[in-house]
């Protein structure tokens, strides 16, 4: 890596903390080259390299398909959205990215995850209903839904 940057538009010359340190003792030779490089270009000032700020995080890093299925766990028609989540993965498995792909349905499907939740009286997070499949999913589970109740039908919503 380098040590230094020399930067004739800003007139600066970067150096990084290790090469700042070394040249402060004159035994060395950063500060010989240092002391060569101010001689050159006398005008210039001298400035110290900062780190890059961290990109924001990912809030939902860690999202497996495990703890998916805990949080669903944990509402009061957690079956039904269970078999709603189940038709998601298997719909998924025909995907470019089957992750990818029910993980923006999980998001979709719970955009509080995250977030402190509503708990009613038995301990379960209140009735969340669910959201409809996207168009690609309904002529899969068209033969599955005359097995089945619709997944995406709306049910009256409990308090």
């Amino acid at each position: 890596m380098r040590e230094y940057k020399i930067n004739f538009t800003t007139n600066t010359i970067t150096v990084s903390k290790s090469f700042a340190i070394a040249a402060s003792d004159p035994s060395k030779p950063e500060f010989e080259t240092l002391s060569k490089l101010q001689a050159a270009y006398p005008g210039m000032r001298i400035v110290h390299k900062t780190h890059r700020s961290p990109s924001k995080a990912n809030a939902n890093k860690g999202l497996t398909y495990e703890r998916m299925e805990g949080y669903i766990n944990l509402h009061e028609n957690a079956a039904e959205l269970l078999v709603t989540f189940e038709a998601v993965k298997k719909i998924a498995a025909q995907q470019k990215n089957p992750y990818l792909f029910t993980r923006n349905w999980f998001i979709e499907q719970f955009p509080d995850y995250g977030k402190l939740p509503d708990i009613s009286s038995n301990g379960k997070i209140l009735y969340v209903l669910p959201v409809e499949l996207p168009a690609a999913e309904k002529d899969d589970t068209a033969e599955s839904s005359r097995k089945a109740p619709a997944e995406g039908a709306e049910l009256a919503r409990v308090s």
